[in-house]
């Protein structure tokens, strides 16, 4: 992992919940989802492989009963925050008895990750505006030679923003590159 950034793995039952936290997440710079599950069986195997810094539960509506595996993502993470549609006394109380570190609306979840890492003192490593601009002609499809010529530098350059930017992002690729330029384009405007 790159230094500064914060690996996150996503637990619940609604894969439009799951997209939506997704979105949230990786458009805050440093932030990085490594794994989704949803089952906490499959949560804990994901989680022994990719040893996140946070592990993010859906509690749905009608799935109260998923907070007794609160425990069992404790063991895998330090820190376990539950998302919910409902966020009442009792809820945050039995969240935190279980061992979670908080309660938080959808909403303010990526407040909560950023809040929670000042607490602990590390800070995200932010993408430079030569690294933006990059990753938006990336997103236009734009190869090497062309981002080099728009932005006025060297392909060596390209290649080096590049780089910087797959370590940061925790992409593998210039296709996953691309795919986070297309969600982060359409989270910002919503």
């Amino acid at each position: 992992m790159a230094a500064g950034c914060c690996k996150v793995l996503l637990v619940g039952h609604r894969p439009h919940v799951r997209t939506q936290v997704r979105l949230a997440i990786e458009s805050r710079t440093g932030l990085v989802v490594v794994g989704e599950a949803a089952n906490y069986l499959g949560a804990v195997a994901i989680a022994a492989i990719e040893t996140p810094d946070f592990i993010v539960v859906d509690l749905a509506e009608y799935d109260e009963c998923a907070m007794d595996h609160i425990p069992d993502l404790v063991r895998a993470t330090n820190s376990v925050l539950v998302v919910s549609d409902i966020c009442d006394d009792a809820l945050l109380d039995r969240a935190r008895r279980l061992g979670a570190t908080d309660l938080v609306p959808r909403e303010a979840l990526v407040g909560a990750i950023t809040a929670s890492l000042d607490r602990a003192g590390r800070r995200l490593t932010p993408l430079t505006m030569q690294e933006q601009a990059v990753i938006d002609l990336v997103g236009k499809g734009l190869n090497d030679e062309e981002i080099a010529g728009q932005l006025m530098t060297s392909e060596a350059a390209v290649s080096e923003d590049l780089d910087s930017i797959v370590r940061k992002k925790k992409v593998r690729d210039r296709f996953e590159l691309q795919i986070y330029s297309l969600y982060k384009d359409l989270a910002s405007r919503e």
